[in-house]
């Protein structure tokens, strides 16, 4: 990963914001921003500071050991706290007369808080800096993403083999996350979606103990971490036996999928891009039914920048690597989801996702 270019491209974008200083706190930021591998996981407590000169990763006796080595031959310092970190850091930037200091919109507000009374100065909140650098990836990261979206593929080949009437959901999300996590994948890119029949209704239903029947839809969206970037993928298949009224609400959807997969480059709004399946699937009768947005980035995180939206005006530029995933819900009935994984290019995109698409019936 290039982090020497990271690193320069954001204190452009803090000179540029007339910033003298910054101090990231969020893990993926911090990870994105350092590129340390091994070092961060979901209870560290670390933080980046980042001048025209300065290049520091604090944290604590827990991780020095990984820190300094994931740090030999980077630009960056590592600093052991030996008492509070923002306390600390606070400290040093008042003796090294700092007077403004930049950090991250998406803190929470409690941190925001004990960071300012802290320091003590000014305080300046920028919004998405990080999040923007994000959005284009190099092409060690597409790489990355693309080996998380082959484990997940291999995941939806071998869970098919599995699904049979009768179990529970449950019992599909453990066989799914443990083939994965046994065949290479760091951990779960999120929390798994394995939603039958009235459940698969819901876009977000989690797992249950629900017991799965024929003639019902089943909904499987999850996702692969590999090399710390994520996949992400949906796939509805059938159990039993589909009804022309399962196969009228699928073929909207795999249509609208495809769409929007030959439609979408570099370049256009996402709103656009929302739009060609959003409208496409209200001519089929279904635009009550499709109510989040087709997509959003993927990258260190499951969802990240840019998003594709009703209210995403923003361009969508080359080097996105996004999900494309069309759903129709319908309560008390079902619910199909189709998502593909794409790379977003000048004369449009890639596709990272390769399971099949067609109605499969288990």
């Amino acid at each position: 990963m290039n982090t020497a270019g990271r690193l320069a491209a954001f204190r452009r974008r803090l000179a540029g914001e007339e910033g003298e200083a910054a101090l990231v706190t969020l893990p993926v930021n911090m990870r994105y921003l350092t590129g340390f591998e091994g070092v961060f996981d979901e209870g560290i407590a670390a933080a980046v500071l980042v001048t025209a000169d300065v290049a520091r990763f604090y944290t604590d006796f827990r991780y020095a050991e990984a820190a300094k080595v994931a740090a030999a031959g980077t630009p960056w310092a590592v600093h052991i706290q030996a008492d509070s970190l923002y306390v600390e850091i606070c400290r040093e930037l008042r003796a090294e007369g700092i007077s403004t200091l930049t950090i991250e919109d998406s803190v929470p507000f409690g941190r925001f808080k004990f960071i300012s009374e802290q320091f003590i100065g000014r305080v300046v909140v920028a919004e998405h800096q990080i999040e923007d650098l994000r959005q284009v990836k190099e092409t060690a990261e597409i790489e990355a993403i693309q080996r998380a979206a082959a484990l997940t593929d291999r995941a939806f080949d071998h869970i098919l083999g599995f699904i049979r009437a009768g179990m529970r959901e449950v019992d599909i999300a453990v066989e799914l996350e443990g083939y994965m996590r046994m065949n290479g994948s760091e951990g779960l890119a999120f929390d798994s979606i394995v939603a039958s029949g009235p459940n698969s209704a819901r876009p977000h239903a989690g797992v249950t103990d629900r017991v799965i029947n024929d003639g019902e839809f089943l909904k499987l969206d999850f996702g692969a971490r590999v090399d710390g970037y994520c996949s992400d993928m949906t796939r509805t298949v059938m159990v039993g036996e589909a009804t022309a009224e399962h196969r009228r609400i699928y073929d909207a959807v795999l249509l609208a999928n495809e769409a929007a997969i030959a439609g979408a480059r570099a370049g256009m709004a996402g709103s656009d891009i929302d739009a060609i399946a959003r409208d496409l699937l209200t001519a089929k009768g279904f635009g009550e039914n499709f109510g989040h947005g087709l997509g959003h980035g993927v990258g260190l995180a499951v969802h990240e920048l840019p998003s594709l939206g009703r209210a995403s005006r923003g361009p969508v530029r080359s080097g996105s690597v996004v999900t494309i995933e069309p759903g129709v819900y319908l309560p008390g009935f079902g619910g199909v989801r189709i998502e593909d994984l794409v790379v977003v290019e000048d004369g449009g995109v890639r596709l990272l996702s390769h399971s099949p698409k067609e109605l499969i019936q288990v």
